[in-house]
């Protein structure tokens, strides 16, 4: 009797691993990441209620590390106009990336000049304004009013944001997108046959498994003799 019942259920066993098992997609993040929202601000600590600037959208930020809801986030790099300055991004409105942007992040220059006023003689020496070249961050909303977060000289700070300050979209996370290859649905045979037969397998054996289990031990309780002999 064990042996019918083992030769039964072993194949039954065998014939249901015998299935393939799709293995789990992890997410990854890359070191980079884009933004793709308009309202991504960079804050310089872990609190929304202090963001500096927006994001510009279509740009990149280097990503240092990654929690549930910020991400410590590097944006722009040194130079003679430009400071790296290092602080939180949300995560929620970062799209990572696996690769490294060639133009990450942007670099916009613009002139603001500061007049004096009427000057008291009328002579070249004496200046009547003054002009800085500053390195744009990010736009900074205030009801309808709209800012700049700029770094001039060594200072970061506000100023009202000119008219004719535009740029450029970057189209790097665009042009990097692979198409997904189409979805091959199964066959009428397939959904006909696999999936129902899979049900129908797993439905006998729970129904076989306490029957079996039964007659396993009900066989264990017959004497191995004849009493009577």
């Amino acid at each position: 009797m064990k042996k019918f019942i083992l030769s039964v259920l072993l194949p039954l066993l065998f014939f249901l691993y015998s299935f393939p098992v799709l293995p789990a997609v992890a997410d990854s993040a890359g070191e980079y990441a884009c933004i793709l929202t308009d309202e991504a601000y960079f804050y310089p600590t872990r609190d929304e209620n202090r963001g500096l600037f927006l994001l510009p959208k279509t740009y990149f930020v280097k990503v240092l590390a990654i929690d549930t809801d910020f991400c410590r986030v590097e944006y722009l790099y040194d130079d003679a106009y430009a400071k790296k300055i290092v602080g939180y991004a949300k995560t929620a409105d970062l799209t990572f990336v696996d690769y490294e942007p060639k133009r990450p992040y942007l670099y916009h220059l613009f002139e603001v000049r500061y007049t004096i006023g009427d000057s008291p003689i009328e002579d070249d020496a004496f200046l009547d304004g003054i002009t800085v070249t500053c390195a744009y961050y990010g736009d900074y909303r205030i009801g309808t009013k709209t800012y700049c977060y700029i770094l001039r000289g060594d200072s970061f700070g506000y100023i009202p944001k000119p008219s004719d300050l535009t740029y450029e979209e970057n189209t790097e996370y665009q042009d990097n997108l692979v198409p997904e290859p189409p979805v091959q649905e199964p066959s009428d045979e397939e959904k006909t046959t696999s999936s129902p037969a899979q049900i129908a397998i797993l439905v006998a054996l729970c129904l076989l498994v306490p029957v079996l289990a039964a007659l396993i031990l009900k066989s264990s309780k017959h004497p191995v003799y004849d009493p009577d002999e």
